[in-house]
């Protein structure tokens, strides 16, 4: 049932234990990520909405921010933070997949989750209008979770672990088409400023595409860590655009 393969997606990917999963059905569910990505966007930028106007904008930074992260349970930050480790290494790639294996964060990886959670809380509190900051909401996270979708269609994978399992399903053309679709509809449904919602997709793919390269020279190709933290980095970029502009 449909309805099944979304709530063991959503289960994945977020702290919400909706239904229990097995990694490779999830793996062959991923397609459906942006639209997990929808309902999660939805479910936050109502909370935004009914905040926006009752709390000072740094407080509803913080709670918006802390929402996104939370309803994740760290995952893809964690991922993040690992990434930095990996990148910080010096030495073969097998060091580097240990230095990323390791479930103590080193300082790199401090450091950069610490200006990305900052970051976020500043972008947050500097959008300045609810319609506006429902809209990347939603957009950031169907963008950042179709970021990992695109990155396993087009990657490879760096060494033979969990992360081989959702590459290899996604070279599937009919699922990465269907998803597609998701991702567009999302878009035109709720890309409220036509602009915007163009630089957040160019942000997207450039840098998905620019951390498969990072990923490619540095490990030999992609891991879990990296396609979480593209995740992340993808929206970081998305709500400074909508910040800034």
């Amino acid at each position: 049932m449909v309805y099944n393969n979304i709530f063991s997606v959503f289960s994945f990917l977020t702290i919400i234990p909706i239904k229990t999963y097995d990694l490779k059905y999830v793996a062959k569910n991923m397609y459906l990520f942006p639209l997990v990505g929808l309902i999660i966007g939805i479910a936050i930028g109502i909370l935004s909405f009914l905040l926006f106007s009752n709390l000072p904008s740094f407080v509803l930074g913080l709670i918006i921010t802390a929402t996104i992260l939370g309803i994740a349970g760290l995952h893809h930050s964690d991922a993040l933070s690992d990434l930095a480790d990996g990148l910080m290494a010096k030495g073969s790639k097998e060091f580097k997949h240990k230095v990323m294996s390791d479930p103590r964060n080193g300082t790199a990886g401090t450091v950069v989750l610490i200006f990305y959670i900052i970051g976020m809380i500043i972008f947050v509190s500097n959008i300045e209008d609810k319609i506006k900051l429902v809209s990347v909401i939603i957009i950031a996270e169907v963008l950042s979770k179709y970021s990992m979708v695109l990155q396993c269609y087009i990657g490879k994978s760096a060494w033979i672990g969990l992360n081989l399992i959702f590459i290899k399903e996604m070279k599937n053309k009919k699922k990465f088409l269907a998803s597609n679709l998701i991702l567009t509809i999302s878009l035109i449904l709720f890309g409220f400023n036509f602009y915007h919602m163009i630089a957040s997709l160019l942000i997207m793919l450039v840098i998905t595409i620019v951390l498969l390269f990072i990923a490619n020279r540095s490990f030999g190709g992609i891991s879990g860590d990296v396609i979480g933290a593209t995740n992340e980095i993808s929206r970081f970029f998305i709500y400074l655009i909508y910040s800034v502009f």
